[in-house]
């Protein structure tokens, strides 16, 4: 009832205003003129009924909404009050934390590993007259950037020559020279000799390599590994050498295990001793080291290494400080003091 009543109301407005059709000329829907006794003119009646019909029907007020004026103020003040809470949160959490991590570190109360999970290091000497310097700096970038997937640390050979450099090991190619020195300093229980790298001028090819493993600790030298692969592209070639590297890294892990997790002294002075590893090798301030002069490799009927049994320790050190990228020091708790050639083997209960 009340449609219909609102559709006459509208149709009897529409005739008032623009006349019968047929009657006289076109209506008027521009002019803004109200005549004699009318409230509107043509252009509002044209507005009110075709441009905006739904204002007459009543939909714009039943639809409109009673809303909150928004002062940009107030909302901004509320913004930064709760950021300025959640802030403080923040950065209280984050005291805790760091509070709670220089308890452990200064302290010494952060748990300590298991001296089986203490990481060895793995360096990598390459023959320059038979691996050219491009693909030996290949070599080493990926031997640097997978040392972090095998959870050991990584010895570049610059550094290894470094320490060689006062000595004629390298240039007689003395490997019992080589390792003893590198097992003092920097404390490289394995060393990958990496003896020829050859790869095709022109792809697709064979990339072919030769390298071993030498156990540092024992000083025993692992079978040659003669390793070959159809290369296609720069691609293949990357993957063949990192193939080399993940090869020498699963070899290293693999034979850990023959003699416990050890390291040497390199020097000392005023009842102190330097140690060659520390925090990345996961030595703690506190931790006690045995000193072990001699000890007893056992081998398989092959002839490879079964087990070294460390002989009886003649002292004991206590790590007192962390240093450098893995250095540490130590001072003689009880027995004779260390020689550069005696084993450090750390006293950890197993878990």
């Amino acid at each position: 009832m009340k449609r219909s009543v609102t559709l006459f109301l509208t149709l009897l407005l529409v005739v008032s205003y623009l006349g019968l059709p047929g009657c006289g000329s076109g209506p008027d829907i521009v002019s803004e003129e109200k005549k004699p006794g009318q409230e509107y003119s043509a252009a509002e009646v044209r507005e009110i009924l075709i441009d905006h019909p739904f204002l007459l029907s009543g939909d714009y007020f039943r639809e409109r909404r009673d809303l909150k004026p928004m002062v940009l103020g107030s909302v901004l003040s509320q913004a930064q009050e709760e950021s300025t809470e959640e802030l403080k949160a923040q950065l209280k959490e984050k005291e805790k934390r760091l509070a709670r991590l220089e308890k452990a570190v200064f302290q010494g109360r952060r748990p300590a590993l298991p001296a089986e999970a203490l990481r060895i290091k793995v360096g990598f000497l390459v023959d320059p007259q038979k691996v050219p310097a491009h693909l030996a700096d290949r070599l080493l970038a990926q031997a640097d950037r997978l040392a972090v997937t095998y959870d050991v640390l990584f010895v570049h050979h610059r550094d290894l020559e470094q320490v060689l450099s006062g000595t004629d090991c390298l240039q007689k190619r003395d490997l019992a020279c080589i390792t003893r020195i590198a097992a003092i300093y920097p404390g490289t229980r394995f060393i990958c000799l990496v003896e020829s790298v050859s790869v095709p001028a022109s792809l697709p090819g064979t990339a072919s390599a030769r390298f071993g493993l030498v156990d540092a600790g024992i000083g025993y030298r692992y079978p040659l590994v003669q390793m070959e692969m159809p290369v296609k592209s720069d691609a293949d070639v990357a993957t063949f050498l990192e193939l080399m590297v993940r090869r020498s890294y699963e070899q290293a892990l693999d034979k850990k295990s023959t003699m416990p997790w050890v390291t040497h002294v390199f020097s000392g002075q005023s009842g102190q001793w330097f140690v060659s590893a520390g925090n990345r090798s996961g030595l703690l301030v506190g931790d006690l080291l045995d000193v072990v002069s001699e000890g007893k490799l056992v081998k398989a009927p092959t002839g490879v290494p079964a087990a070294w049994i460390p002989g009886p320790p003649k002292g004991r050190l206590r790590v007192e400080r962390l240093f450098g990228d893995d250095l540490a020091i130590a001072t003689l708790v009880s027995g004779d003091p260390p020689q550069m050639s005696d084993y450090l083997i750390p006293v950890r209960a197993k878990p």
